[in-house]
């Protein structure tokens, strides 16, 4: 092996070096993010940067975590005019030729895919010059980017057993999706050890406990993701006044930056203490410790999360997503016994408002949900990935044996 070869390689000369791409939505962004704290308790020394975008929530992110972001040009194509799809295309290209100029400049010994349209040019680039790549697929229908791209990644870990189906002859492994620690008991333990600290915050919630008996009362969740879910938010809004004539309840809601003044509005005659609204929600397994019940779409992730910490959630789908795979999800845990779904377009206020009371009288079904969901989760996800990750890139933090190769 050159010495130009033998210094690309994860071993003595350096430490190990990961580019995790993926971005958009934080779907996409904190699987990314759970596998790079897992590689770092591994390789404590282990160097993981990030390829996204500018616009997506991944320039927020990853930098907040404290690891590095290139940004390259991307966009997406599939249901989309002639104008957005040459927009694609110039996209696609500049974001290969700076990918390149990336991977010739830091070599990394592996990559990771985990959704969204930048991880197509980067795992392209990755490709051109010989390096080992693998996909992450949070849910059981995949996104058209992880289609793509699987014929070139020698590992696809999936969140589902159900999306091994649509990656004939690659090498799957049913991992279920890597959750950050802040979601696991070990997470919880540290959270339960701050919260006399945090409950002398007046602007935060009191801390997390068990489902409350009857007659306390009862933390309701309401969030619809990075944007928010104008569904929820109107639902919201028209449940109000239901939700204020019931004082056991206490609400947290994220609506998306564009109508927290108009959800916060609907809630402005609440007593104090009873109603929090926030825009984002940065510290979301804070959020889920302290709920009762959750109300959300029923994204892998969102999933995920709540299966992590044991939440009961009524899940609104997102109906617009790629081959409807939300209602899919969601159907799957309302199998499970870990929540129930309410369709779109059925989820006005009264519909919302009925079924959170349904949930409020009968305790030991949340009970019996949170357990259901918390039998779904898979907490070892991320470790196991970063594990698989370490051996693609040569093993063990010893050097790899293949070299370099441009073509």
């Amino acid at each position: 092996m050159s010495a130009r070869t033998s210094g690309s390689k994860a071993g003595p000369e350096r430490p190990l070096r990961v580019l995790i791409a993926g971005g958009g939505t934080g779907g996409h962004v904190y699987p990314g993010l759970a596998v790079a704290e897992a590689l770092r308790e591994l390789r404590p020394h282990c160097d993981v940067r990030f390829a996204g975008t500018s616009s997506g929530l991944e320039s927020l992110l990853v930098p907040r975590a404290g690891y590095r972001l290139y940004r390259l040009p991307a966009s997406g194509f599939r249901g989309l005019g002639m104008g957005a799809r040459l927009r694609f295309v110039v996209n696609f290209v500049l974001g290969v030729v700076r990918g390149l100029q990336l991977l010739m400049a830091w070599r990394p010994d592996v990559l990771l895919g985990t959704g969204g349209y930048v991880s197509a040019p980067a795992l392209t680039a990755a490709r051109l010059l010989g390096r080992p790549c693998a996909l992450q697929e949070q849910n059981a229908i995949p996104g058209s980017a992880n289609r793509l791209l699987a014929r070139w990644s020698r590992r696809i870990y999936l969140g589902f057993a159900a999306a091994a189906e649509h990656f004939p002859g690659r090498d799957c492994q049913v991992t279920g999706n890597p959750v950050r620690a802040a979601f696991t008991a070990r997470g919880e333990r540290a959270a339960a050890g701050a919260a006399g600290e945090k409950a002398t915050d007046p602007s935060l919630p009191p801390p997390a406990g068990q489902v409350s008996p009857p007659g306390r009362e009862l933390r309701l969740l309401v969030f619809g993701g990075s944007r928010g879910a104008r569904t929820l938010n109107r639902a919201a809004c028209q449940a109000a006044a239901r939700w204020r004539d019931r004082p056991e309840l206490a609400i947290w809601l994220q609506t998306g930056p564009a109508e927290r003044d108009e959800v916060a509005a609907a809630f402005a005659d609440f007593p104090a203490g009873r109603v929090r609204v926030d825009a984002y929600l940065f510290d979301m397994p804070e959020a889920l410790r302290w709920a009762d019940l959750a109300v959300c779409r029923a994204g892998a992730m969102t999933l995920a999360e709540l299966s992590a910490l044991g939440k009961p959630a009524v899940l609104v789908p997102f109906p617009h997503a790629t081959d409807d795979h939300q209602l899919k999800n969601g159907r799957d845990c309302e199998a499970a016994g870990a929540a129930v779904v309410l369709e779109d377009a059925a989820c006005d206020g009264p519909a919302l408002a009925d079924a959170v009371a349904a949930l409020a009288a009968d305790r030991r079904k949340l009970e019996t949900m949170g357990e259901a969901a918390a039998a779904r989760g898979a907490p070892d996800a991320a470790r196991r990935i970063a594990e698989d990750l370490i051996r693609l890139a040569g093993g063990n933090g010893a050097a790899a044996e293949e070299t370099d190769h441009v073509p």
